[in-house]
């Protein structure tokens, strides 16, 4: 496979996660108290798909990162780990909500109800946050070096990387999800994934846009 074929492929992939995944934030503001049980499992199916996809796209970015440099393996590689470790993370996160929902024998919010809940909450809050941070350093680096796309979207990676940084503490404001910094806030969990996902797309755009290098 050549360059322009990776890039694009790698676009392709990127565009249509970041679309799915983006889908499910709506169902999750749905209901201002418990969500009935299709609620729960049709967010989380949409997730799936979502972070299947972002599996391939992920192993594609690091193959872009490594053909544009030899010497960016080791942002490459970094790349591929902390976005998979991120997915794992939220899946394993969304499989307690979906067994909570299925159980119950009443409508549950799975996020702060049952006996699962509380072990989502770094899940989605400081361990996600960790692991994209991680992820968007490594991006902004490769990018910035391996001049892969403009340097806005290398410099913007390592912007949203503090930003994702400045959320490793909220586990020490409380598990209330209406305040935006806390354990399980809807900044934490909402609001700053959505950006990196946000941030997936737009890159995702640029690869299938702009097959070649960026020069120096």
């Amino acid at each position: 496979m050549n360059l322009t074929t990776l890039r694009r492929s790698t676009g392709i992939f990127g565009l249509v996660a970041a679309i799915i995944s983006l889908l499910q934030l709506p169902l999750y503001f749905m209901y201002p108290g418990a969500p009935p049980q299709w609620n729960v499992l049709t967010r989380i199916l949409i997730s799936i798909v979502g972070t299947s996809i972002l599996i391939v796209f992920l192993c594609g970015f690091r193959m872009v990162i490594r053909a544009s440099n030899a010497n960016l393996e080791w942002p490459a590689t970094v790349v591929l780990a902390s976005g998979l470790m991120w997915l794992t993370f939220s899946s394993v996160g969304q499989s307690m909500e979906a067994g909570t929902a299925i159980v119950s024998k009443v409508p549950i919010d799975p996020t702060i109800d049952g006996a699962l809940a509380p072990g989502q909450f770094l899940l989605f809050g400081s361990i996600g946050r960790a692991m994209t941070t991680l992820f968007l350093c490594a991006s902004g680096i490769a990018i910035l070096r391996g001049r892969i796309m403009p340097i806005w979207v290398g410099r913007s990676a390592l912007a949203l990387a503090l930003i994702n940084l400045a959320f490793l503490p909220a586990m020490f404001f409380g598990p209330d999800p209406a305040q935006f910094y806390s354990a399980v806030g809807w900044g934490t969990t909402a609001t700053v994934p959505a950006l990196v996902i946000s941030w997936i797309l737009i890159a995702s755009i640029i690869l299938i846009r702009t097959p070649r290098n960026f020069s120096a």
